[in-house]
């Protein structure tokens, strides 16, 4: 049964009601963010090239560096000491007795999907409320 509200009181109470969709939309938004960066930790380790010490793409990894309560932010980064390998993997390089090696851009490819399908899932979000 619906609840009667004085025409006083209906300010307050449409106020209420966005400050909680607010509220279940941002925690939603929040759950998107770390799903969607889990999956491009994934993702990067699955395409990053293995080499020989095999050392690289196993320190593939995420943090989350700001977590307010409007606000969340990933990092997605390369652990100590293989992360000055990311630009020499990504761009290539000069080998040691002359020529290039090849590019192996493993990021940018996993980057767009996420951002792809953490705006598909941002829209769902806010569509449902939750």
């Amino acid at each position: 049964m619906a609840k009667k509200i004085n025409l006083d009181n209906l300010s307050k109470v449409i106020s209420e009601e966005l400050e909680l969709y607010g509220a279940e939309v941002m925690e939603g938004i929040k759950n998107k963010n770390d799903e969607c960066m889990k999956q491009f930790v994934k993702d990067t380790k699955k395409d990053a090239p293995q080499g020989r010490r095999k050392k690289f793409y196993k320190n593939i990894t995420s943090k989350t560096i700001v977590d307010t309560p409007n606000k969340k932010v990933n990092v997605w980064y390369v652990k100590d000491p293989e992360y000055r390998l990311t630009h020499l993997i990504k761009n290539g390089h000069a080998k040691r007795n002359g020529g290039r090696t090849k590019a192996q851009d493993f990021i940018t490819n996993n980057y767009e999907t996420m951002v792809k399908n953490y705006e598909e899932g941002v829209k769902e979000v806010v569509q449902n409320g939750h």
